[in-house]
């Protein structure tokens, strides 16, 4: 009896610093990371069409005490291509390169991410994926980002 509530209690303490996925703004989060490289950013929102809120990493408190439940890349979302038939589904991620930093503003090396207080996220590449199965074409509160059709233009 004894070895099994260990083990529960081992399991517990494993399943809180287990990373999980948080959703996040395309806004806030996806269109920043976007602005730093103009030609990825015509790419991603000239050719897609977002259906779901991006999903990303959600930062465990046991992980990193100072920033459990923030979300950081890379962020997976429900898109659409669109192709020369019509909308195809795809999963569409973007990856992010991050920097943690102590309280110092020093940036961490090695792995010991506890003393990390913000971190910062900078593009990485864009990865296009077959959709999951049953993933929808639309949903009911539509799109989740509407692009200015003059980025789009060719002029």
């Amino acid at each position: 009896m004894r070895k099994i509530v260990l083990l529960l209690s081992l399991w517990s303490a494993g399943a809180f610093a287990l990373q999980g996925t948080g959703s996040t703004s395309f806004n806030e989060t996806i269109v920043p990371l976007l602005n730093t490289r103009p030609a990825f950013k015509k790419f991603v929102l000239c050719n897609f069409k977002i259906v779901s809120d991006p999903q990303g990493t959600r930062i465990g408190d046991v992980t990193m005490p100072h920033l459990g439940g923030a979300v950081m890349g890379p962020y997976s979302m429900w898109a659409n291509w669109q192709g020369p038939n019509g909308p195809v589904k795809v999963i569409l991620t973007i990856n992010t390169a991050i920097t943690f930093f102590d309280k110092q503003g020093r940036p961490i090396r090695g792995s010991n991410l506890r003393p990390a207080v913000r971190f910062q996220e900078k593009f990485d590449s864009v990865e296009v994926d077959s959709p999951d199965e049953g993933q929808p074409e639309s949903t009911p509160g539509g799109f989740k980002y509407q692009v200015d059709p003059s980025l789009c233009s060719d002029r």
